[in-house]
């Protein structure tokens, strides 16, 4: 039997999307709604009745537990983003959000979540596992009744009902080709992991260092920059590092802080420019992209993460319908000349 999912994929629209057009709620351009309607009667497509009746039905609470939409340069504020418009589409279907925000940096920060999740009373629980020992004794904790999955990382050795991240080690391994493409010749490059060190954050850096061992005439250097400890630490750390290793062909920077890899850079006027490499189209980034400090992005598409992460949920708590063990998305490599459309897409993929 066809789902939602399917026509959506083949309408090539949001879950919502087709949501809408099924239930006759909400705006859908015209030619969107015939075109959904078409495939619809094409593949046989027959509503689920538990999903038709849930105005009868009891409220669906999902808890939602991630950094500080600030943190990062508020690139989890975009994760959000995708989550709070999934609920917006689903609340006439009974589903309402509850975030819990924690501190990345803080192992302290998390004891207060874990009673106030533990302590709730949650149909499912959507998490960023960035703290691996504090997601570990949540889980423990957690009733069997409640299932969760992942978003953004990965944890070894758990049982999420779903995982939707980026392929980690790969998106590593397309920095490192990235770079040598900027720096055809021999080079020396500086990796800056971000600690906390979370699982993906570890296969990122595996991935860029796997692809450049490969090459003999490239020289890596992997420096820890803990931004829990010391929110300013890269610029005396790439000034202290610029010192001892003067040509500096290039530097990855393992996650959305890439902006201020730009900025020291700018601050220090280092010439010629080491190319630059990082994570997430947030608008400090943006604004370095655009100047040409930094010369690729890689998006994680947060705000799609977010909202894949409520309608998995949906789908397996309220219409009963299988879901995917794994959800991967693209690697999206972003410029300064694509930039703009990228965000545009992504507003566009959001709002259908």
């Amino acid at each position: 039997m066809s789902t939602i999912k399917e026509i959506a994929k083949k309408a090539n629209v949001s879950i919502g999307t087709v949501d809408r057009v099924l239930h006759g709620r909400g705006r859908v351009a015209p030619e969107t709604a015939e075109k959904i309607q078409k495939i619809i009667r094409e593949m046989g497509y027959k509503p689920n009745l538990f999903a038709r009746n849930l105005k009868l039905s009891r409220l669906f609470h999902f808890g939602i537990l991630m950094p500080q939409e600030k943190q990062d340069g508020g690139y989890w504020a975009q994760s959000a983003d995708g989550m709070r418009k999934a609920l917006d589409e689903l609340k006439s279907n009974q589903v309402r959000g509850h975030f819990y925000y924690y501190d990345k940096y803080s192992h302290n920060s998390f004891d207060h979540m874990i009673r106030a999740i533990t302590n709730a009373r949650l149909d499912g629980l959507i998490i960023a596992p960035i703290l691996a020992n504090p997601i570990n004794e949540l889980l423990q904790n957690l009733s069997n009744e409640c299932p969760y999955l992942f978003f953004d990382s990965d944890l070894p050795e758990t049982s999420p009902l779903s995982v939707i991240n980026q392929d980690a080690h790969q998106s590593g391994r397309l920095a490192a080709e990235l770079m040598i493409k900027l720096v055809p010749s021999s080079g020396s490059f500086l990796v800056i992991k971000v600690i906390p060190d979370d699982y993906h954050i570890n296969a990122r850096v595996k991935g860029f260092v796997d692809f450049l061992t490969q090459i003999d005439c490239h020289n890596v250097h992997v420096l820890d920059a803990n931004i829990g400890d010391d929110p300013h630490c890269i610029l005396p750390m790439v000034d202290q590092f610029m010192n001892h290793y003067p040509g500096l062909h290039g530097i990855f920077m393992t996650n959305a802080l890439t902006y201020q890899v730009a900025e020291v850079i700018h601050q220090l006027s280092i010439h010629p420019k080491p190319s630059l490499i990082g994570y997430d189209l947030i608008d400090a980034n943006a604004y370095w992209l655009e100047r040409g400090i930094i010369d690729f992005i890689i998006s994680q598409r947060p705000e799609m993460q977010g909202y894949q992460g409520i309608y998995t949920l949906f789908r397996h708590l309220v219409t009963k319908e299988p879901v995917e063990k794994r959800i991967v998305l693209p690697l999206d490599i972003i410029t300064r000349e694509n930039m703009l459309y990228h965000r545009q897409y992504v507003k566009i993929k959001i709002n259908q």
